[in-house]
């Protein structure tokens, strides 16, 4: 038989001592991802977004207006837009207020 000094005797030892390392290693893991990767990708909200052009997803038209959701950078935002729009227009984003998008027909 092989003798391995140094580890456990008993199975259920040497199988505990693995599952313990194996939760270190995933807590030191996940403890520098929450204090050294934070920093590397920063949030786009707001005049950072940096998108000019988006397409309309959903609209629903009101009297002053209308108000739906449209694709801007890969990501579906909320808009508001004075122009009569409907799903698939291209639009163009004017200004950002908060979390919705002041939108615009793209003139062709």
């Amino acid at each position: 038989m092989i003798e391995l000094d140094g580890l456990p005797e008993h199975p259920v030892r040497f199988a505990a001592i693995l599952l313990l390392a194996g939760f270190a290693a995933v807590s030191v893991a996940k403890i520098y991802g929450l204090f050294f990767m934070r920093w590397k990708s920063p949030f786009r909200i707001g005049q950072s977004m940096n998108v000019q052009h988006a397409e309309v997803v959903e609209w629903t038209q009101g009297p002053g207006g209308g108000e739906g959701y449209v694709n801007a950078g890969g990501e579906l935002w909320r808009a508001a837009s004075k122009d009569p729009l409907k799903p698939g227009d291209a639009v163009t984003v004017g200004a950002v207020n908060g979390l919705t998008l002041s939108v615009k027909r793209k003139s062709v």
